[in-house]
């Protein structure tokens, strides 16, 4: 799977309708948001830390080999191998591949066939490697197309790189599928997921947004195409992988009441689909962000910022953070209020603290944030709902 947004959230739809269906089932995901763990699992059960210590031995191995001839790898690329080496020892029937960045010279790519490749939501992110137009992006992301294969597209990518995907679908000989989008009957929306009607049958995702139930629309059409390739999937398997699939920090719900939303919307398209879900509840809504700088922050914090009552910037825990007091400035001009704490603890006690029945917490501006955040929301929360048990 690659593509800008929705990677994630599809690779976990897939991986769970495979696991369903009865098949032994890899999964490769980044970044963590947890632990490095979740990133490598079969089945839904993360690689055992004794396990991947042991394979981490057999792996430095190669890598020292590789340094004395002045190639040492990238981190990812080590991470990549540990997967793989792992998925073949524990003889996996299907492994449901996420791509790091790109896809064309992506480690993931190393594969040499696939029985789909699937291109999710294309947009603007990374574009100092991968170019500066959405024709640019799509050519690095059709990477992954291998000869003569079968390609899913996300339902609604932009014209521009729905152009691109087509010419390398067409220059690789690949047989392109893009779901109807048109065909979906919404039954229900809510910040608690959907219910609606796709191909004469009944749909519960557990994911909000508009956006989910394209990338769900992205899913099936390869579970549909994995199928043309002898595997047994049933209607049931898929409803039943949906109904169970979750995903850390995809619209992750922390708490039902109050309502605490965990999002790693990171870039304006995550963003915007994020405003559009945020927009389904009709409570007024508290805001935490932190952002790194070399994304395009001011567009994506602009669309959160306009759908807040209040704005609380923090300073994610990474090199590339960008200052809270910056992000606040921002905010300030589009927001009731905007203001910039000096960590994620005292922001997220300010705004549980403030939290009413009316009002919902939305967390979100990256993944690092959101490995950062969510022990803190839970505990602050435990804490909260105390008083209420005695």
């Amino acid at each position: 799977m690659a593509g800008t947004n929705g990677k994630g959230s599809t690779t976990a739809m897939c991986a769970s309708i495979l696991r369903e269906a009865g098949y032994r089932t890899g999964m490769f995901v980044s970044p963590y948001v947890l632990t490095f763990r979740e990133r490598i699992q079969i089945d839904g059960q993360m690689i055992p830390e004794e396990e991947m210590a042991a394979l981490c031995e057999e792996i430095c191995f190669a890598v020292e080999k590789m340094a004395q001839e002045g190639i040492a790898p990238a981190e990812f690329e080590v991470v990549t191998a540990l997967g793989m080496l792992w998925f073949a020892r524990q003889k996996c029937d299907v492994v449901c591949l996420e791509v790091g960045l790109g896809g064309r010279f992506d480690a993931t790519n190393v594969i040499e066939q696939s029985l789909v490749s699937v291109i999710c939501a294309i947009g603007y992110d990374h574009t100092q490697i991968l170019g500066d137009t959405l024709e640019q992006i799509a050519f690095e992301k059709c990477g992954i197309l291998k000869p003569d294969g079968v390609c899913v597209s996300y339902p609604k990518q932009d014209p521009e790189a729905l152009a691109e995907i087509m010419k390398q679908c067409a220059q690789k000989n690949n047989r392109l599928i893009i779901p109807n989008a048109e065909s979906v009957e919404i039954d229900t929306e809510s910040i608690l997921g959907s219910r609606f009607r796709y191909n004469n049958l009944e749909w519960d995702l557990p994911l909000a947004g508009h956006h989910q139930i394209y990338n769900f629309l992205t899913a099936v059409s390869a579970i549909e195409a994995v199928k043309t390739k002898g595997f047994a999937i049933s209607d049931k398997n898929i409803t039943d992988g949906i109904a169970k699939v979750a995903f850390p920090a995809r619209m992750e719900r922390i708490s039902v009441e109050p309502l605490v939303v965990l999002d790693g919307a990171h870039n304006p398209q995550g963003c915007e689909a994020l405003a559009k879900s945020m927009a389904l509840t009709p409570k007024k809504k508290i805001v935490i962000m932190g952002m790194l700088r070399d994304k395009d922050w001011v567009h994506a914090s602009s669309m959160i910022a306009k759908e807040a009552e209040m704005f609380f910037a923090v300073t994610p825990d990474n090199p590339r953070a960008l200052p809270a007091e910056e992000l606040a400035q921002e905010a300030a001009a589009l927001t009731g209020q905007a203001r910039a704490f000096s960590t994620v603890e005292e922001a997220v006690d300010a705004a549980v603290k403030l939290l009413r029945e009316d009002m919902a917490l939305f967390c979100c501006g990256s993944l690092y944030l959101a490995a950062q955040i969510r022990p803190v929301l839970q505990e602050r929360l435990r804490k909260r709902q105390e008083p209420a048990l005695h």
